[in-house]
């Protein structure tokens, strides 16, 4: 083994092109989602049915892992170990359900 490097091969322009335009657009992408996330926060501080909303989506998604880690570790596809970190998918549901509950929702 050799600890001097062998020269990289010479890179042709359309790898390099390709290179470019991959960084442009996931950094387009990138700015898009967080340009989107932004808006959803201050939709859910004017709209406090939005924020219900999104808190009881969040802890449903919790409840669905966990009944899926569970029926996976039931039919035997999956070990025992799975079920270790079960108690904090449980906490954050119960925390985003919880939170959703106590959003007043002023009537409509």
């Amino acid at each position: 083994m050799s600890l001097v490097a062998a020269p990289p091969e010479a890179s042709s322009p359309g790898m390099i092109a390709t290179v470019i335009v991959g960084v442009l657009a996931s950094t387009a992408l990138l700015a898009w989602m967080m340009w989107r996330a932004c808006q959803s926060v201050e939709r859910a501080e004017r709209d406090p049915k939005y924020l219900r909303r999104r808190l009881f989506w969040l802890g449903m998604i919790y409840v669905g892992a966990a009944v899926f880690g569970i029926v996976e570790v039931a039919s035997g596809q999956e070990p025992i170990q799975t079920l270790f970190g079960l108690p904090i998918g449980l906490l954050f549901a119960w925390w985003f359900l919880r939170a959703a509950v106590r959003v007043k929702v002023p009537p409509a």
